[in-house]
């Protein structure tokens, strides 16, 4: 579990609270906050059905969508065609607006999520958000919404941290698992503005992950978006804590103490689990 006392903040948790005070840490305007973000996609779809070996036509709004991935003549992308199949394709050909792909592979299993998925992460310093990244698309969210609290990276250190290349995390993972989709990556924000968004007030469950609670257990009926909250190393604030109170559940990942990226691998997977993908696991 993530540690969540404040007796234990970072260095940099103290040089913020001595040099940067709360009117001026997040003073980035939410226009410049965007080049940090990232439209997510639907998947690659096609109206025909596929034959495997047989090349199909790309039109011009699959091609963009393609180009947007950086992919490149011989590299291979996932597609769903018209009977729901999902299949490995290669791609052939890449000319003005139009392209070629043959279909190798038909998928035994649909690589996206059956359940939508947000991830609420505050901003881990040690440029530890493009692991978060990559990993968060594997295990199949839908949003990644950086949150900038009392305790994470502030905003003036986001380029530090390499923020911009965020986007560049997510196409480089989806590719690896063999994901259709690609999770929208929503511009940093602070906590107070997250919680009123339309992201966090329409999930049928919120859960934060807080090892100073009682865990209360959610509801596991008719759940399709869940929104799961993560904070820094060092946890959320008390002020922070207050305020997710009375709006989630809190999680208890067990005895021990655990770096916030690992925090996130692990929620996640007890979110699968509960309501998603792997609940239909075998063993």
């Amino acid at each position: 579990m993530v540690n969540h006392s404040e007796k234990n903040k970072t260095p940099r948790d103290t040089r913020r609270d001595s040099s940067v005070d709360d009117t001026n840490k997040n003073s980035r305007s939410p226009v410049s906050m965007n080049r940090y973000a990232a439209a997510g996609d639907k998947s690659l779809e096609i109206s025909s059905r596929l034959t495997l070996q047989e090349p199909f036509s790309l039109e011009s709004n699959l091609v963009k969508r393609l180009v947007h991935r950086e992919i490149n003549a011989k590299e291979a992308f996932t597609i769903r065609d018209g009977s729901g199949d999902y299949f490995r394709a290669s791609l052939k050909e890449l000319n003005k607006g139009k392209g070629l792909a043959v279909p190798y592979e038909r998928m035994e299993r649909s690589p996206e999520p059956t359940v939508e998925i947000t991830l609420a992460c505050a901003v881990l310093g040690r440029q530890r958000m493009l692991f978060v990244m990559q990993k968060a698309t594997e295990l199949g969210v839908t949003h990644i919404v950086p949150l900038l609290t009392d305790h994470s990276v502030p905003t003036e250190d986001l380029d530090h941290e390499k923020a911009s290349s965020w986007p560049v995390q997510i196409l480089r993972a989806a590719r690896q698992c063999r994901r259709g989709s690609l999770p929208q990556v929503h511009p940093p924000t602070s906590l107070d503005t997250f919680l009123i968004s339309s992201t966090f007030t329409s999930a049928d469950v919120c859960v934060v992950l807080d090892a100073h609670s009682v865990p209360t257990p959610p509801t596991t009926e008719s759940v399709r978006r869940i929104v799961l909250l993560v904070g820094p190393e060092g946890g959320f604030s008390d002020a922070e804590r207050s305020k997710l109170a009375t709006k989630t559940h809190p999680w208890v990942l067990g005895g021990r103490i655990l770096r916030a990226e690992t925090a996130v691998i692990v929620g996640l997977t007890a979110v699968q689990i509960t309501w998603g993908d792997f609940t239909r696991a075998t063993f």
